[in-house]
């Protein structure tokens, strides 16, 4: 490998750990979900730093090929999760069989077959080159099985989530290109995983594609939709977030006895009490706050109490208060359970913006 090669997948790798701490930072939740965005930057910035130190050993093809198995196994179970809770069981297990696979057969080559790694030198991340691959039969079906199901679970998850863009949803308006460019790249490497052989025995063709795709996967995961850093509820709940949803919940009345009569103050407010109070399904009451606030119940409660302790220190009625008082007085059971709400919500904590309106 030339030194400008070298250059620019060292410059890909620094990218990577951009990416990575950019997850890191911003996402919050669900934590499977950020596990694998994780997972997709550390598996691009390894390769493409193996591919700027150290591109004949074994090791480098070793990391390579992990780090395709994590990265296919990690895109298909985000889709799992954004899209298909119910498929989460067969997306892990065939995840775990292909990364499992994908160790057993390169240790299995080593040790069996010498002209295993001088065939895969010219190997990228999304290319492949399976000749000289040797396996016992049982194995070599189990491998070509795998693919199959990954290939087949791909096609399938890409037509229902076809259909799923047909509705008219609020938050699939927003994940659409993102979806479908992900898809693009799921084809490139489908199409990339036959041996093609002007790619094969062509060094600067594959450094080019490998280059390419480093550079779109972290695209990608960096400009991810930013809702998605919060929670895919959303889009799991496909059709629950339509325009056109008739909600069974009279807005004036939540309004009036959340807001109006101070629910959020209640130190037992739940969303099943909440739910009572209204004389509807809690489930129904869960659909309209995400619809109407883009928060979950406790979010909009947390929310609304850290709104009225702001409110209530600039009150000289309260100018006395302790600050567990006045925790207590807008629904906290203590102090200490008031500081993280407000510093999501707010910023700081409350004993300097107190100090802040004293001076």
């Amino acid at each position: 490998m030339n030194l400008i090669f070298e250059k620019i997948f060292f410059s890909i790798f620094i990218f990577s750990l951009i990416v990575l701490l950019d997850v890191l930072v911003k996402f919050k939740r669900p934590f499977l979900l950020k596990y694998n965005f994780v997972i997709i930057a550390i598996g691009v910035g390894l390769a493409s730093f193996t591919h700027s130190i150290d591109l004949y050993s074994n090791k480098y093809v070793f990391y390579v090929i992990l780090s395709k198995a994590f990265l296919a196994s990690s895109f298909l179970n985000i889709f799992s999760i954004l899209y298909f809770p119910n498929f989460r069981k067969w997306v892990i297990s065939i995840s775990i069989l292909l990364i499992s696979l994908s160790i057993y057969s390169f240790y299995y080559n080593v040790k069996f077959n010498p002209n295993y790694i001088l065939s895969l030198k010219s190997q990228t991340l999304v290319i492949v080159n399976s000749e000289n691959l040797m396996l016992p039969a049982l194995l070599k079906v189990l491998r070509v099985l795998l693919i199959s199901s990954f290939f087949f679970t791909f096609l399938f998850f890409l037509y229902k989530i076809v259909l799923k863009f047909k509705m008219n949803n609020i938050y699939f308006d927003k994940i659409k290109i993102w979806t479908k460019s992900i898809f693009i790249l799921i084809l490139l490497m489908l199409i990339f995983y036959v041996p093609i052989p002007i790619i094969k025995n062509n060094f600067d063709v594959g450094y080019f594609v490998s280059i390419f795709m480093y550079l779109y996967i972290l695209f990608i995961v960096f400009y991810r939709p930013v809702f998605l850093n919060k929670s895919s509820m959303k889009i799991s709940l496909g059709d629950n977030f339509s325009r056109n949803k008739n909600l069974v919940i009279n807005e004036l009345e939540f309004i009036n006895s959340f807001y109006t009569n101070f629910y959020f103050t209640n130190p037992e407010a739940s969303l099943e009490n909440f739910a009572t109070v209204l004389n509807v399904g809690s489930n129904d009451l869960y659909k309209f706050v995400y619809y109407k606030y883009n928060l979950t119940f406790n979010d909009l409660v947390n929310k609304q109490r850290v709104d009225y302790f702001i409110d209530i220190i600039h009150n000289p009625k309260f100018s006395n208060y302790t600050i567990d008082a006045l925790a207590k007085e807008v629904g906290f059971s203590s102090r200490q359970h008031l500081y993280k709400p407000f510093k999501k919500f707010h910023g700081g904590n409350p004993s300097d913006l107190i100090d802040a309106i004293e001076k």
